[in-house]
């Protein structure tokens, strides 16, 4: 079975966060929330793989990336598996110039934590910014600890 693999950021300014809309064209997931990503290139490191990405999707610069989470999927028709690795990170500059790359996004928003709930996000999305609003990280926890 081949393996692929996707990054994605969910990125913060001022307290918000960024979300995208996948195209109405766009076969997989159309017309939900998003946060930019995609496929790494052959030999890429993921870090460089969602500074790239972000930047071609929406023309920003991010900084302070870090794992936050990731999933992995079995599609059966292409024979294939996808682990996502998910980063969290600062948008630096100007957060309002947004460039969408309109052949996959049609729209975006710069929404707070409580707002996510009234927009259809991805799968994926939705799981992590359920255990942000719930403080479930297991880094959480463990940071958290008296010792």
């Amino acid at each position: 079975m081949e393996k692929g693999i996707i990054v994605h950021t969910i990125i913060t300014k001022h307290g918000e966060l960024l979300i995208i809309k996948r195209s109405k064209n766009n076969f997989f997931l159309s017309e939900e929330w998003d946060t930019p990503g995609g496929t790494l290139k052959d030999g890429e490191n993921p870090i460089d793989g969602a500074i790239r990405e972000v930047k071609e999707e929406t023309g920003l610069n991010i900084t302070n990336l870090v794992l936050f989470s990731f999933n992995s999927i079995v599609d059966k028709n292409k024979d294939k598996q996808f682990i996502t690795l998910i980063f969290l990170a600062e948008c630096i500059g100007n957060s309002k110039k947004i460039i969408l790359n309109k052949k996959e996004h049609d729209d975006f928003r710069w929404i707070n934590l409580n707002q996510t709930k009234n927009f259809k996000t991805v799968f994926w999305l939705s799981e992590c910014l359920n255990t942000i609003r719930e403080k479930k990280h297991p880094m959480i926890k463990i940071i958290g600890k008296k010792h």
